[in-house]
């Protein structure tokens, strides 16, 4: 059984333009993410981009290029994976490249729980800190019922077991196949949220709490100033 971290980046971005390439003390904030899942214990990290200069930015055989016609970053990650000729029960981790502060034991959990048999699909969450997020459309929540997703949400009233959805993804490559080979659901396209599909699709996403102390997705310029300060107070 491989375990595998595929990076999924693409250089245009509609509130950050470049971001994989922008710095976090003079290191690409996609460097940051790749060095993050090297200290976890997959066997294989790569990067999966359609930006030369992303490719460029790596070693010979860390990177891939890959078609610009992808709509998502899973799509991004699928055709890498399969270019690696990974068996059924082998494990894809999609890594978005926005996440420098993973802490690599995230991810070695995620490989943990993706080697039972029935486990098909597992996602991360970490708690709420300010009930502003439950109305925050951009903060993705979460509803998890015996370490199982039951629920995913942009806006609730809900309150129960409502957590803070971490966007890294574990899938079999088996699963990973699947999904890229169904439409787009309904509910998928509705809230504009991918997991959806899984869900539609009848797959049990496992939920596990993230033990990275510091959470944060890197998608505007303040997150990017945000990023750095952190840089700068706890990881120099």
């Amino acid at each position: 059984m491989k375990k595998i971290v595929i990076i999924p980046a693409r250089l245009k971005s509609e509130r950050l333009s470049g971001k994989p390439l922008k710095l976090i003390l003079n290191k690409p904030m996609i460097n940051w993410t790749f060095e993050a899942a090297r200290g976890s214990s997959a066997d294989e990290v790569k990067i999966a981009t359609d930006s030369k200069k992303i490719f460029d930015n790596f070693s010979k055989g860390d990177a891939f290029i890959t078609d610009s016609n992808h709509l998502s970053g899973t799509d991004r990650t699928f055709e890498v994976a399969n270019m690696l000729k990974l068996e059924d029960h082998d494990i894809v981790i999609n890594l978005q490249g926005d996440e420098p502060f993973i802490d690599p034991l995230d991810l070695d959990n995620l490989f943990k729980i993706m080697q039972k048999d029935k486990v098909q699909m597992a996602t991360l969450y970490s708690k709420l800190s300010k009930k502003e997020e439950l109305d925050n459309e951009n903060v993705v929540k979460i509803q998890v019922e015996k370490n199982l997703a039951k629920r995913f949400f942009r806006k609730t009233v809900f309150r129960n077991n409502i957590f803070i959805h971490q966007g890294v993804y574990a899938f079999k490559f088996k699963t990973l196949r699947d999904f890229v080979s169904w439409k787009p659901s309904k509910n998928e396209k509705k809230h504009k949220l991918e997991q959806l599909r899984a869900m539609d699709n009848g797959i049990k996403i496992n939920a596990i709490r993230s033990v990275s102390k510091i959470h944060i997705g890197v998608d505007t310029k303040e997150d990017l100033i945000e990023a750095n300060e952190i840089a700068k107070k706890y990881l120099k």
